[in-house]
């Protein structure tokens, strides 16, 4: 079954859009960081997860998505302890 738009109802989706980050230094992709210690000073355990974004090609209603979301949430998870 094709996705549909959750704003318009539209089949026109564009999947999997890579979102880039334009900074000096950048890998090019726009990045979420979920930190294992957020106290630390200077070592926060990072988990890195890149966005994608799916487009609607009727209205423009876009939903951005990461791509390793089980770890990201499993990082969250230690974080707790």
């Amino acid at each position: 079954m094709k996705p549909k738009c959750e704003v318009c109802g539209s089949a026109k989706i564009i999947p999997e859009v890579r979102i880039i980050d334009q900074g000096q230094y950048s890998d090019r992709k726009l990045h979420v960081v979920i930190c294992g210690d957020a106290e630390a000073l200077i070592f926060k355990d990072r988990l890195y997860g890149e966005l994608k974004a799916h487009i609607c090609g009727e209205c423009g209603h876009t939903e951005l998505r990461a791509v390793n979301p089980k770890d990201l949430y499993n990082k969250y998870q230690e974080s707790l302890k």
